[in-house]
């Protein structure tokens, strides 16, 4: 299906930027100082901004702060959005029936809501206060097919692969990785550009959280064939690089991936045993 697709240029614009527990406006401050010098490019532009980047990860926060999807979070991503002419990403906390739900907003340059995305895979603990969403997501975005994920997804190769062969051509994960995980949000984030030969855009929060944990930053934007177009460190910083769709088919037409697929030699499992 991609090999259909006229290619398209775009630029992806990271904001690896630290939290303020709890406090909405101060971070909103702090996006919008990221992205006073940033200039719209000619093709498609894409900005993102890290997991939970207005609120954090503070539980009592959200109940005095409220929701922000729908609410200040969303709004400020579609004003964000429009001011720049871009897609925006950026994920809050969303009310469900008897807890939370960690909730991705993708906003056009109109700044108009495109669609949200329910992270599926709550962390650990976080099951005490998130309940995770129950489907996978596809936004098409200037006509590029984006597909999403958050955080802990990352760990689940099942999500990318379903989206890749819907036909998603970037996968965009803004994320909270603390340390001492580094090695682990590096590879993850390369084999899902490898494996499902796509753009893969992962922001991570850098700076400390209320809990003392340490986030490390490295995000990076990796090509279809494994390339980090981009210098992973810890420091706070925008981080932006180019791509163009057109490399998707390019990779898949040398490293035969996705005809090669024989999808009824997965469907049962035999076992030997002594």
């Amino acid at each position: 299906m991609i090999g259909d697709l006229e290619p398209l240029e775009f630029t992806m614009t990271l904001i690896q930027m630290p939290c303020e527990e709890g406090n909405r406006e101060f971070n909103f401050m702090r996006v919008r100082e990221f992205l006073k010098d940033h200039k719209p490019s000619e093709g498609i532009d894409f900005i993102v901004v890290p997991e939970l980047f207005a609120i954090g990860y503070r539980h009592e926060d959200y109940e005095r702060e409220g929701p922000g999807v729908p609410g200040p979070t969303s709004e400020f991503l579609y004003e964000i959005a429009k001011e720049h002419g871009a897609y925006v990403f950026g994920t809050g906390i969303e009310k469900s029936k008897k807890k939370h739900y960690n909730t991705l907003v993708s906003a056009n340059p109109s700044g108009e809501v495109i669609g949200t995305y329910r992270k599926i895979h709550p962390f650990q603990e976080e099951r005490d206060v998130f309940d995770g969403g129950t489907s996978m997501v596809l936004m098409e975005c200037g006509g590029i097919n984006v597909g999403v994920q958050i955080c802990y997804d990352i760990r689940f190769p099942e999500i990318s692969r379903r989206l890749a062969l819907e036909g998603a051509e970037i996968l965009v994960i803004p994320a909270a990785f603390p340390d001492p995980r580094h090695a682990h949000w590096n590879t993850l984030v390369r084999a899902r550009a490898i494996e499902n030969q796509v753009y893969v855009a992962a922001v991570n929060r850098v700076g400390f959280g209320f809990d003392k944990k340490t986030y490390f930053g490295h995000s990076q934007i990796v090509d279809p064939w494994g390339v980090v177009l981009t210098r992973p460190n810890s420091e706070e910083r925008i981080i932006t690089s180019k791509g163009n769709t057109e490399m998707i088919q390019t990779v898949r037409n040398q490293i035969t991936c996705y005809a090669d697929r024989s999808p009824t030699g997965y469907e049962k499992v035999e076992w030997f045993r002594e």
